[in-house]
C-alpha cells in the first residue's frame, strides 16, 4: 500500500511540476526573414505560402497564426525563447527555416489578396497576389 501510496506521490509531483503557472512565459514572436507567395492565382485556386522564420540558439518555432479577411490576412509566426525569465547561455546556431500555409478559397475575383507578416521589432514584411 504504501508502495503505491509513493508511486502516486511521484507521479503527482511530476505532473504539477510540468506545469507550473509561476514559470515565465516564453512565447515569443519570431522574425521572418522571408515571405514567398505568387504573383498571381486563379479566383478557385488555393494560395500557397512560404516563410523563412530565424530559429537556433534557444529560438524554437511553434506555430503560425493568421487572421484572415475578405481581401487580406495577417500572419504571425510564435514561437519559444528557452533562455527567456532564465539564466541560460544560448548556442549561436541560427538557422533558417520553411514554413508552409495554405489559404483556401473563397478569393475576391477581379482583385488582389494582401498579405501582412507581423515581426514583433522588426517590422511587417508585405506582399500582395493578383486574383484572376
Amino acid at each position: 500500500m504504501k508502495r503505491s501510496l509513493f508511486g502516486i506521490l511521484v507521479v503527482a509531483v511530476v505532473a504539477v511540476a510540468g506545469c507550473n503557472p509561476f514559470a515565465p512565459d516564453q512565447s515569443v514572436i519570431l522574425n521572418v526573414t522571408q515571405l514567398d507567395a505568387p504573383a498571381t492565382i486563379t479566383a478557385g485556386s488555393p494560395l500557397p505560402v512560404v516563410l523563412t522564420v530565424t530559429v537556433g540558439g534557444c529560438l524554437t518555432f511553434e506555430r503560425i497564426a493568421v487572421v484572415r479577411g475578405v481581401s487580406g490576412a495577417s500572419m504571425i509566426a510564435w514561437g519559444r525563447d528557452g533562455a527567456k525569465g532564465r539564466n541560460v547561455a544560448c548556442p549561436q546556431d541560427v538557422r533558417f527555416e520553411p514554413h508552409s500555409y495554405q489559404f483556401d478559397p473563397p478569393f475576391p475575383s477581379q482583385s488582389a489578396f494582401s498579405i501582412q507578416v507581423q515581426r514583433g521589432r522588426w517590422g511587417p514584411l508585405n506582399t500582395t497576389v493578383q486574383i484572376q
